[in-house]
């Protein structure tokens, strides 16, 4: 009897290690990579952050929405803000890792992802992750 339950117990381990690492590996791709084939934006003119969401997720209309709409009011020009419903567009949220909402994705104007947030991303957040206040993204 031990011996099934050592048996199941590493089978258990092994599935959840493989699973990490096929997420954990879909996500560094597109912190290495660009977003130029997902959403059509013109590189050099602004850095686009995309707001993925769903119809009932109250966080993202009562928390996520207005740090969105502080980061485009502070930075009109320089920002350029998407909603996007991942019950309506699932694989684009699948090629971005998104497996929960609300998540955001930064990029960059010039096209690279800097920042994948997979909870609620406040305003500051994301100004310091698009290096607009200074403080460059990594």
């Amino acid at each position: 009897m031990p011996a099934v339950r050592l048996i199941v117990l590493l089978s258990v381990v092994i599935a959840a290690v493989l699973l990490w690492a096929a997420l954990s590996s879909r996500t560094r791709r597109f912190r290495a990579g660009t977003a130029a084939d997902l959403l059509p934006s013109p590189p050099g003119t602004r850095a686009l952050v995309i707001a993925f969401t769903t119809p009932d997720c109250a966080p993202c209309r009562t928390a996520q929405k207005p740090a969105l709409e502080r980061l485009h009011l502070t930075h009109p020009h320089a920002v350029d803000v998407r909603e996007v419903d991942a019950t309506v567009d699932p694989a684009l949220a699948e090629r971005f890792g998104i497996l929960s909402v609300p998540s955001t994705v930064v990029i960059a104007s010039n096209g690279r992802v800097v920042a994948i947030n997979h909870t609620l991303a406040a305003a500051a957040k994301l100004t310091a992750q698009l290096g607009l206040n200074g403080v460059h993204p990594p």
